[in-house]
């Protein structure tokens, strides 16, 4: 996977899950538990739910691409901040929101796992199994700014974020004119911002993001 692959589409992504569940062969499996269990001693909330690691992503023609998954303990995930690489590439959602000509930005907090105190388009978060990228971003929308969405979000890029581990299929949403956003625990702050006065610590994958806007 090229660390700087970023798909324009022109329809939804499809998005194949596999039928078994996905466990790496090349660390050794006491390292990653032992892992697991220093990050449990320092976050006790940590929680060792379910997650889609990308397979694969290919092109299928017209406009769209194939994304091939399989769930995975999100412990295998969870230790790669700690240098302990499993292969994991996870599927996740992210969105470019305007209300007329503002965009919606978000400060990540200081104990997010990746890129904290750092600005990204909001909202965005991780595909949990059962749900599509769009299901996704639309619930992501409402947890972290408290706002629903009228019209559905369109899908218009897939792009590798070879820092998080992740698969990224981008959407963008219009909300209606004047309406404000609640914000969550994931953000310091949310900010109205227009095209041409961003933030400038941006997150990498936002940075790519902007030829989107």
């Amino acid at each position: 996977m090229e660390n700087d692959r970023f798909i324009t589409l022109r329809r939804p992504p499809v998005v194949h899950v596999e039928t078994q569940p996905w466990v790496p062969d090349r660390v050794d499996l006491s390292q990653v538990d032992a892992c697991w269990d220093r990050i449990l001693r320092s976050n006790p909330k940590a929680f060792d739910g379910r997650v889609l690691h990308v397979i694969g992503v290919h092109r299928n023609g017209a406009g769209g691409v194939s994304i091939h998954v399989a769930e995975c303990a999100y412990r295998y995930y969870a230790v790669q901040t700690s240098g302990l690489d499993c292969g994991v590439r996870t599927l996740g959602a992210k969105a470019i929101t305007r209300s007329g000509d503002r965009i919606l930005m978000g400060l990540r907090s200081d104990w997010v796992m990746y890129y904290p105190n750092l600005w990204e388009f909001v909202p965005g978060g991780s595909v949990v199994p059962g749900q599509t990228p769009t299901e996704t971003i639309i619930e992501e929308m409402y947890e972290e700014t408290g706002l629903g969405i009228s019209k559905p979000p369109v899908p218009v890029a897939v792009a590798y974020d070879s820092q998080a581990f992740s698969w990224e299929v981008i959407h963008l949403i219009e909300l209606d004119d004047n309406v404000t956003p609640v914000g969550s625990r994931e953000y310091d702050e949310l900010r109205w911002c227009t095209s041409d006065s961003l933030p400038e610590t941006l997150t990498p994958i936002a940075r790519r993001m902007i030829n989107l806007i």
